[in-house]
């Protein structure tokens, strides 16, 4: 995307010789705004999007895209993009998350972002979880583990992030433990390479 440096830099490239171009440079910017990508030969110049919706989050204020009904970027031939929370995602992820669309997506973000959408309780109950436990996270106060059970012989821990997001909140993620696992702590164990006890240990994890 073309970029042009701070006006106060203009007077001094204008006096190095080279005031044409930054003079039609300068009318570039003013014509077409940030949409525009030049090359040596070619520049590709684009409409402004009609549609441009963002968040703000973390403690810099980083600005991203996210719209959680629709599409957070529309231009006005009908090209699309969906963001959430600055992740960018298939149109299905916004419009209609399910358990079985999110199964068969092979992207770990793209499915992060749908069960956040739909809601881990939703998700849950899609897939045909059952919980079998629950136990206090030792390495993450205040928070629990949760272990589900899968029709296919297989098991999933429910985690919190033990590390905050740049916008404040903890992530609840997912991950897959063999069968045999029925205890929480094994199975948050065992995703670590430790033991049971190894892991009731921790102070801390992130």
């Amino acid at each position: 995307m073309g970029w042009v440096p701070a006006w106060s830099d203009f007077g001094r490239m204008r006096r190095s010789g080279s005031a044409r171009v930054w003079d039609a440079l300068a009318a570039t910017v003013f014509a077409c705004g940030p949409w525009w990508w030049p090359d040596e030969r070619v520049c590709v110049i684009s409409d402004p999007p009609e549609t441009l919706v963002t968040e703000t989050a973390g403690n810099l204020d980083e600005v991203r895209p996210h719209c959680a009904d629709g599409p957070a970027v529309r231009y006005r031939d009908g090209w699309e993009l969906h963001f959430w929370h600055g992740t960018r995602v298939p149109e299905w992820v916004i419009a209609d998350p399910t358990a079985a669309a999110i199964d068969r997506e092979p992207n770990v973000e793209v499915r992060r972002s749908a069960i956040e959408h739909l809601g881990w309780p939703a998700y849950l109950e899609q897939a045909g979880m059952r919980l079998m436990a629950t136990a206090p996270d030792p390495g993450n106060p205040g928070f629990d583990l949760l272990l589900y059970d899968l029709p296919r012989n297989e098991r999933v821990l429910v985690a919190v992030n033990g590390s905050v997001e740049r916008d404040g909140t903890r992530r609840r993620y997912g991950l897959t433990v063999p069968g045999h696992l029925d205890d929480p702590l094994a199975a948050a164990a065992w995703t670590y390479g430790l033991s049971r006890e190894q892991y009731s240990q921790l102070l801390h994890r992130t």
